[in-house]
């Protein structure tokens, strides 16, 4: 009977880090192969060993690297299967056997370890998934090497020769991570905020409306340097201080509260876009619909409003407190390679022109502070 040694390497790429939760996986640094990790066998015509290692990658958790910068990378371990490995039950062939599964373990980890400083030197142009996917390759080469090297395992000289090679590759080999590496964003970007408003009429009309405060939400959408923001302004608070022509009604009596619900479309242009602060002017048109009601008003007619056109202009500063940095990349979309989330506090103010019906044409300074979120995927 022809008794041979085998390799199977299985390449494992998991989705959901099924390592960190299948406890059956032995992991490299868990410590050296042991007879007691296979399963015992007869030899058959070809094989009295096979062992299957592989390597599986997976978000590693957040990392702080500055006061507003933390980074998420993809990260990888070597693993042993123990289920699907065995070693013959020949006693005198078990130890050959358990060296060479040994340096077939050590291969795995030193082709991991290369593969993970590729990934942390942020030389992925094509992708974090083409990267493990290469190196997947060449752990499948390297296996089918390594058992024409050593003769299937038959050649013990050849195997102990190896050994010594990888070992001292090993022990060169360490990862490292000392900087975030260079990255290009996309020029597209992504962002939804939240927050409070407020008004403040100014001129002749400042003795006509008191402050308003109220609501702000909305989405904004980048390319480079520039922005649109699509916003819904929305609140009350606002009380008359003198009488006004209405549209249905004939006038709107001092002393009612009025709300108000006022989109906007509105440009902004970066002029400056830091790591922590971005300042930039903007301009923009919208609509205001001022609603007022008077119960007691003598018609049947109890409630009015009033519609019209805003013209807005003024200055928008980001502090940004949080970016979360994805270097990761897609387990599965290889078009997806890792991105960042700036986490922000936006402050703007800006001055705004309302043009209402019946001659009322009021001029307010606005102010709105929001937590503001904008997302960026990363280029390859």
């Amino acid at each position: 009977m022809k008794r041979t040694f085998t390799i199977a390497a299985m390449l494992l790429m998991c989705l959901n880090a099924f390592a960190q939760t299948d406890l059956s996986y032995k992991k490299w640094e868990d410590g050296k192969l042991a007879i007691e990790d296979f399963n015992r066998r007869t030899a058959d015509d070809e094989n009295i060993c096979v062992i299957h290692t592989g390597i599986d990658t997976y978000s590693g958790d957040w990392e702080k690297v500055k006061w507003n910068l933390r980074v998420k990378r993809l990260k990888s371990t070597t693993l042993f299967d123990p289920i699907q490995s065995w070693i013959t039950k020949d006693d005198s062939l078990s130890t050959q056997a358990l060296r060479y599964s040994q340096l077939v373990f050590d291969m795995t980890e030193l082709t991991r370890r290369k593969m993970q400083n590729h990934l942390y030197s942020g030389n992925n142009d094509k992708g974090s998934n083409f990267t493990v996917g290469r190196y997947f390759d060449i752990l499948a080469a390297q296996s089918a090497e390594i058992s024409r090297i050593t003769d299937r395992g038959r050649n013990m000289a050849e195997i102990e020769a190896q050994e010594k090679i990888v070992a001292e590759e090993l022990a060169s080999v360490n990862e490292t991570f000392t900087e975030i590496p260079a990255y290009n964003l996309s020029k597209l970007g992504v962002g939804f905020h939240i927050g409070a408003t407020s008004r403040f009429h100014v001129g002749e009309y400042a003795e006509t409306f008191s402050p308003s405060f109220g609501f702000l939400m909305g989405m904004s959408y980048t390319f480079g340097r520039s922005e649109i923001y699509i916003d819904l302004n929305f609140g009350g608070g606002c009380r008359l201080l003198k009488d006004m022509p209405g549209r249905k009604l004939e006038t709107w009596k001092a002393g009612e509260k009025l709300t108000y619900i006022n989109p906007d479309l509105v440009y902004a242009f970066n002029v400056y876009d830091g790591n922590t602060f971005k300042i930039s002017p903007f301009a923009g048109f919208g609509v205001n619909n001022i609603y007022y009601r008077n119960p007691d008003a003598a018609s049947e007619v109890k409630d009015d409003d009033n519609i019209g056109f805003t013209l807005l202009a003024g200055l928008s500063f980001d502090l940004k407190f949080l970016n979360s940095l994805f270097l990761t990349g897609d387990p599965v979309r290889s078009s997806i390679n890792g991105g960042i989330n700036e986490h922000s506090f936006k402050l703007r103010v800006y001055a705004e022109r309302t043009g209402l019906g019946n001659g009322v044409a009021p001029y307010s300074i606005n102010c709105s502070l929001c937590y503001n979120i904008l997302s960026k995927s990363m280029k390859h």
